[in-house]
C-alpha cells in the first residue's frame, strides 16, 4: 500500500500490510515544494517499485513463518486411562530420535481421524465455540469417539496454544468428513480441521481450508513421539481452570460480561476492594467428596463452637449458579473461584465476632476443576507441590481445613438416600470411580494449608468426637 499526504511537509508513507499486522512500513518527508518539482514523480515511481520489492519479500517470509508454524507443531491427545498421546509432523523429529514410533491404534484396520482445533485468540470466544463444537461432534455420528486435543508450539505453549478435539473413525463413516466440512464453513476464521489416515504403515495429515469450496491445501507425515513432563493439559491449568489471583479471575468474567448478562450482573454487585484480614477467632474449614457428612458434621459444629457456619458459593451470588455451571469449564471456574473472594468477605466479618464453620472453600474449587481437566488415571494429575495446588496469597487463608473421606460403596449409598438433584460434577463422582479418585488424590495434594483427613464412615458421634479433638489440636478453643 503506498500513501500519499501533504500538509506543511509532504509526507510520503509506505505500508506493508500483511494478515493484519504491519510487517514494514517507511515514512518520507519531503519539502512541500518538492511537490512542484519536475523529478518528483520520478521519486515516487522509485519508491512504489521499491515498495513492490519489499512487498514481494515480505510475502515470502510470512509465508516461510507460516509454514515454520505449521511444521512445529505439536499435538497432545488426552487418553481415557493412559498418558496422553503425542504426534508431530516427520520433519519436527529426527530419524534416529528414539520415541518416534507409528503407534497408532485408532487408525488401525483402516480407520480415519480428524482433528478440529479452534484457531481465535479471543480466549472466552474460543471456549464457548469449543464447547459448542464438542457437543456438536459428539452428537454428528453414532459409533464415533471424541476425545480432547491440544495443538502447540513446544518452545511457546501459552502462546501459541490452540484447543480441539480428535474425532476418531474405525468404521470411516463416509458422510462424517461433509459434516466435518459443513463446520469449517461456518467457523472458516476460527477452526482447523485435518484428516489423518495411515498407508503402508505411514500416517498422513490432510490439511484443509476453505477457498471457495473446502480444498486439501497440503499433506505431510506425521508420527507420534514422546511428550513433555509434566504434559501441556497440566501446564494450562493455570489460569484457565484453577486461578491463582482475584485479578486473574475478574479477568475472565469481565470478557465474559459481552456475551453473558449473568456476568455482567455478578461483577456490578461485587463489592471486593481489598482482601479482608481475617479476625480473631479460628476459620475452620470442612472438605470432601458430596455425601461424605459434610452437612452433618457443619450443623454439629455449629452449636459445639458457638460458630458461624458459611458455605460457598455464598447466597449472595448463588442465584448465577446454574447459569454458569452450564457455561464453559474457562467461564464456570471463574464463577467458582470468584465465589471464594466473595465469601472470604463474609468470613472476614464472622471471625471478629466468633469462630468460622465454612462449607467448601477454595480446596474443593481447584480439586474439582484438576480431577476435571486432567484426563486419564491418578498417574496424570499435576506432581506433588505443583503450583495448582498453592493456596492463592490474596485469598483469606483459613486456620484448619479437614477433608472427610468414606468408601465408595458408603458414599454412593448416601447420595442415593438424599434423593436430592445432583449436579453434573455429583453424577460424573457417581459414574466414574476415576474421576472420584482424582478429586480426592488432589485434594490430599493441596498445601499451604494442607488438608487434615477424617474418616467419616465412623458414627456420627465418632466423627464430631475426632473432629472436636483435631480442631482443639490445631485452634486452641
Amino acid at each position: 500500500m503506498v500513501t500519499f499526504l501533504f500538509s506543511s511537509e509532504l509526507l510520503v508513507s509506505l505500508s506493508i500490510l500483511r494478515s493484519n499486522t504491519i510487517t514494514s512500513c517507511c515514512c518520507f518527508r519531503f519539502p512541500r515544494m518538492m511537490a512542484g518539482c519536475k523529478t518528483f514523480p520520478i521519486v515516487c515511481l522509485q519508491l512504489y517499485l521499491h515498495t513492490r520489492s519489499m512487498l514481494r519479500t515480505c510475502t515470502r517470509m510470512a509465508s516461510a513463518a507460516c509454514q515454520h508454524r505449521v511444521k512445529s507443531q505439536m499435538y497432545a491427545v488426552e487418553s481415557a486411562c493412559k498418558s496422553p498421546f503425542y504426534f508431530t509432523l516427520k520433519d519436527n523429529v529426527s530419524p534416529v530420535s528414539s520415541g518416534t514410533s507409528n503407534a497408532w491404534p485408532f487408525l488401525a484396520q483402516g480407520g480415519y481421524a480428524h482433528s478440529l482445533c479452534v484457531t481465535t485468540s479471543q480466549r472466552v470466544q474460543a471456549a464457548r465455540l469449543q464447547k459448542s463444537m464438542g457437543k456438536e461432534l459428539t452428537a454428528m455420528v453414532p459409533g464415533i469417539q471424541v476425545v480432547k486435543l491440544l495443538s502447540y508450539i513446544p518452545d511457546n505453549l501459552h502462546g501459541s496454544l490452540q484447543r480441539g478435539f480428535l474425532i476418531l473413525d474405525s468404521q470411516h463413516h463416509h458422510d462424517l468428513q461433509n459434516k466435518l466440512e459443513g463446520l469449517l464453513r461456518e467457523n472458516q476464521q476460527d477452526i482447523q480441521l485435518c484428516t489423518y489416515t495411515e498407508e503402508e504403515g505411514r500416517v498422513w495429515q490432510s490439511r484443509w481450508e476453505v477457498n471457495g469450496q473446502v480444498k486439501e491445501m497440503d499433506r505431510s507425515e506425521v508420527v507420534a513421539v514422546n511428550g513433555p513432563m509434566p504434559s501441556p493439559f497440566v501446564e494450562i491449568l493455570r489460569g484457565s481452570a484453577v486461578y491463582s489471583s482475584l485479578q486473574d479471575v475478574l479477568s475472565v468474567l469481565r470478557e465474559s460480561a459481552k456475551v453473558i448478562p449473568e456476568a455482567e450482573k455478578l461483577l456490578k454487585c461485587m463489592d471486593l476492594g481489598n482482601i479482608p484480614e481475617k479476625g480473631s477467632h479460628p476459620v475452620i474449614v470442612i472438605e470432601g467428596l458430596d455425601a461424605t457428612g459434610k452437612s452433618t458434621l457443619t450443623e454439629s459444629l455449629k452449636q459445639h463452637l458457638k460458630a458461624t457456619l458459611l458455605r460457598s458459593p455464598p447466597d449472595s451470588i448463588s442465584r448465577w449458579r446454574k447459569t454458569f455451571d452450564d457455561e464453559t469449564s474457562l467461564i464456570k471456574r471463574a464463577y467458582y473461584a470468584l465465589s471464594n473472594y466473595v465469601a472470604a468477605v463474609d468470613i472476614a466479618k464472622a471471625s471478629e465476632v466468633s469462630p468460622v464453620i465454612v462449607d467448601r472453600f477454595w480446596h474443593s474449587t481447584a480439586a474439582y476443576a484438576i480431577a476435571t481437566e486432567i484426563g486419564g488415571n491418578i498417574q496424570n494429575l499435576p506432581d506433588h507441590h505443583h503450583v495448582v495446588y498453592q493456596w492463592p496469597e490474596d485469598l483469606l487463608k483459613p486456620d484448619l481445613v479437614i477433608l472427610l473421606t468414606v468408601s465408595d460403596e458408603e458414599r454412593i449409598h448416601r447420595i442415593r438416600k438424599r434423593g436430592l438433584q445432583e449436579t453434573q460434577e455429583e453424577k460424573e463422582l457417581e459414574a466414574n470411580s476415576m474421576f472420584r479418585q482424582k478429586v480426592e488424590e488432589a485434594y490430599r495434594r493441596m498445601e499451604n494449608p494442607g488438608c487434615v483427613v477424617i474418616d467419616a464412615g465412623a458414627s456420627r458421634e465418632a466423627v464430631l468426637k475426632n473432629t472436636l479433638s483435631i480442631i482443639k489440636r490445631h485452634c486452641d478453643i
